[in-house]
């Protein structure tokens, strides 16, 4: 017993002089033995399930640690906090954790609820459970705005803890209707790496490249579908004739306005009804997450192939 408590203090150490319950019980430390050394004073119990060696330095990083021990098992450093962690910013005023989903005890520290952590957003940093570098700068904007999140990405870039793509990945995976505070990473991304000023061709060139290295059978570009009385129903971006399958490209300057809007949505409307299957994709698609664009495509072909 001895000898696991002796491991459990050096875990401690390695964690700014805190520890979790079920990390003593992992080592095979009973509760009673925790007990004990709360009531001669060797440690302290800020939190119930949560210990701190008394004499261990009274530092932040403490602090951080003792707050995700708090919030739950699954619980990491996250936003103001991880930017921190990672020296990408100042210190923030009050302490910020994620957890993913479940109840927010009452707390005195930031408690985010996120439906969307997984373990890859996770990393120790400085001994601390902490969201990655990718994942904290997705989270960056909020509550401070773009500017904070462009200086952190800057600085994150420069020190090679992360990419710009990488970032990107993360923002795909995350990014959806109602989600708060993606919007000021998404606008560093694409006026960091030029993706507003592109064309329209410029980004069907980039799709075809896509297609041409995945080993994929080109499509035939700009096509006038016509329907059954014989007549131009709309034109198209690429369409594979043999499976009858479109896909349409949204870029960033030309399908925003509600014209725009209501256009698209009635061609895609009469391509369906002329028994076309219709795949979208928007510049930030095509530019960020080339993966997902190649997998979609992939797959409506293979399922188009079955079919026929």
């Amino acid at each position: 017993m001895e000898s696991s408590y002796l491991a459990l203090t050096a875990k401690a150490a390695a964690q700014h002089g805190a520890f979790s319950k079920k990390q003593a019980t992992d080592l095979g430390v009973a509760s009673s033995v925790l007990s004990r050394r709360v009531r001669n004073g060797s440690l302290v119990r800020p939190y119930e399930g949560v210990y701190v060696v008394a004499g261990s330095a009274a530092t932040w990083e403490r602090s951080v640690i003792v707050a995700v021990f708090s919030t739950s098992a699954d619980a990491v450093a996250s936003h103001g906090t991880a930017c921190h962690l990672y020296e990408l910013a100042r210190r923030p005023r009050q302490i910020e954790v994620s957890v993913p989903g479940g109840s927010r005890p009452v707390r005195s520290h930031i408690i985010h609820r996120s439906t969307d952590l997984i373990p890859a957003d996770v990393q120790l940093v400085k001994g601390i459970p902490c969201t990655s570098p990718a994942r904290t700068l997705v989270d960056s904007g909020i509550p401070w705005g773009v500017k904070f999140a462009a200086r952190c990405l800057d600085e994150g870039v420069c020190r090679g803890l992360v990419t710009d793509i990488e970032v990107a990945s993360v923002l795909h995976r995350v990014a959806r209707k109602g989600r708060n505070g993606v919007g000021p990473i998404r606008l560093v991304l694409i006026t960091r790496s030029g993706w507003a000023g592109l064309t329209e061709s410029q980004i069907e060139a980039e799709l075809f490249r896509l297609l041409k290295e995945a080993g994929i059978d080109l499509p035939e570009a700009q096509v006038r579908i016509h329907g059954r009385g014989g007549g131009v129903i709309v034109r198209v971006d690429f369409v594979f004739h043999d499976v009858m399958l479109v896909i349409e490209l949204d870029s960033f300057n030309f399908h925003a306005d509600q014209q725009s809007f209501r256009r698209d949505r009635r061609s895609q409307n009469a391509l369906v009804l002329e028994g076309y299957r219709v795949l979208r994709f928007s510049a930030w698609d095509v530019m960020a997450a080339p993966e997902y664009v190649i997998s979609q495509v992939a797959t409506a072909l293979a399922a188009a192939t079955q079919s026929i």
